[in-house]
């Protein structure tokens, strides 16, 4: 790999995927970003980087089309993945293909969970006893990684080898998708999408009446994956599915009416974020603090401000411990136009946007805990919350983009944060105008 620099040579061979240093370089400054990315060039050096096999050979496994609605099947208990509809909407719902662009040169194909570029590095394996299954959202099938295999088709659980059995949905990532166009910014690209893709998945289980358990342990999590993976491949996050429940369990997140509808329309926004200047409903606040409140993790805390939502007052917002109360009041436009400016430019138009999500963790005793795990593990936390707000602002219409062009120091210091808490996310909500892009919705 000549040209490749020394730290992404690392990375990509699948040693030191987070380095201490990645929050000095990723975080608190954007120079890890390549300048030919705005021209869509590849970064420096990753020309000579092969594609990633995303989908190994091995015994494909055709799923049941998914069902248009998400809700628990009949019956005394909900089915768990014995159901091939319930199989089918898990993977699709969590991570399947929604969404298709027409416009020439674009991305045209959008899954269930927001990804820079359309790079998707995040794969979905779900572990049975005596193997692996990953999921290829392309053909909507399951691709056997293992060579003992029980069963002739995803609809069969036989034995404890088919995906009727699976105890575990893992999540892994190939940097060196993402790597070809953000070169050392990967990694930190890598483990946001990682967290999201984790919490579309604990959303998708609830509402089908499953439970998970959402897991960050190391150990378990290579023990997961021991085996199973290709050498540029880091694992990063696992959902223990446990056996369904004739009721929600508590601390189950919210699962509002119609969330296949609501999956389905959700997205980004143009490749320019400049929303209509519109109110939001008043709904929109009650709904994220809710949704946050029930977030697979609660290593974080949510700081929105809030310009354009009905009945309620421009401001400070800040959701901590399971409750949302207003800090500052006044137009918080200034504030945002300060975080949000880096390398000298504003990066989206805040003028317009109904209100602006910054998610913060605890950095400083996570990396006493963790050392450099700590960086996984946060990005998976709010990465988790950052796709429930994404799915509340497409439950009202809106769109939710997340965005790192902000300025970490600054927002710790304009926001208020304590000594240890980094900014990690940044989750700009309004209303969408018309795109150039013609897009449909993928339909089974």
């Amino acid at each position: 790999m000549t040209g490749v620099t020394e730290r992404a040579r690392r990375n990509l061979a699948g040693a030191e995927p987070f380095p201490p240093e990645l929050w000095a370089d990723t975080v608190y400054s954007r120079r890890a970003i390549p300048a030919t990315l705005a021209a869509g060039h590849p970064a420096p050096g990753q020309t000579d980087v092969a594609e990633p096999d995303a989908y190994p050979e091995g015994r494909r496994l055709a799923l049941a089309p998914p069902p248009l609605h998400l809700a628990p099947s009949p019956g005394p208990a909900p089915a768990g993945l014995a159901d091939p509809a319930v199989l089918a909407a898990l993977l699709h719902y969590a991570y399947g293909l929604l969404q298709h662009d027409l416009t020439p040169h674009g991305w045209p194909l959008h899954r269930a969970v927001a990804s820079a570029r359309c790079q998707y590095p995040s794969q979905l394996t779900l572990v049975a006893p005596t193997t692996a299954y990953r999921f290829d959202p392309l053909h909507h099938q399951l691709v056997c990684l293992d060579a003992e295999m029980g069963g002739g088709s995803a609809a069969e659980p036989s034995g404890c080898g088919g995906p009727a059995a699976s105890r575990f949905a893992v999540i892994t990532s190939q940097f060196a998708r993402t790597a070809r166009l953000y070169g050392d910014y990967a990694p930190r690209l890598c483990a946001q999408e990682a967290g999201m893709l984790l919490g579309a998945v604990h959303l998708v289980a609830s509402a089908l009446g499953l439970r998970t358990r959402p897991g960050q342990d190391r150990d378990t999590l290579d023990g997961l994956c021991a085996g199973r993976l290709p050498a540029d491949e880091h694992p990063m996050g696992y959902l223990e599915i446990l056996p369904p429940a004739e009721r929600p369990p508590a601390g189950a997140p919210r699962v509002p009416a119609g969330l296949a509808a609501v999956l389905r329309a959700r997205h980004s926004g143009a490749a320019i974020f400049d929303p209509v200047p519109a109110p939001a409903p008043r709904a929109l606040l009650t709904d994220l603090g809710a949704d946050l409140a029930a977030a697979p993790f609660a290593d974080f805390s949510c700081h929105l401000l809030v310009q354009r939502v009905a009945d309620s007052a421009p401001g400070h917002y800040v959701h901590s411990d399971g409750r949302l109360w207003q800090v500052r009041d006044g137009d918080p436009l200034a504030l945002l136009e300060r975080i949000g400016q880096t390398e000298g430019r504003v990066s989206m138009n805040f003028r317009s946007t109904a209100c602006t999500a910054y998610i913060a963790v605890r950095r400083g005793s996570a990396v006493a805990a963790y050392g450099a795990d700590a960086f996984r593990r946060l990005h998976l936390a709010a990465g988790a919350a950052a796709h429930l707000l994404c799915v509340a602002a497409a439950r009202h219409g809106l769109s939710a983009r997340v965005h790192n062009g902000y300025d970490a120091a600054r927002a710790e210091r304009l926001l208020g944060l304590a000594p240890d808490e980094t900014v990690v996310f940044q989750v700009a909500i309004g209303a969408a105008r018309p795109g150039a892009a013609f897009r449909l919705p993928v339909v089974f």
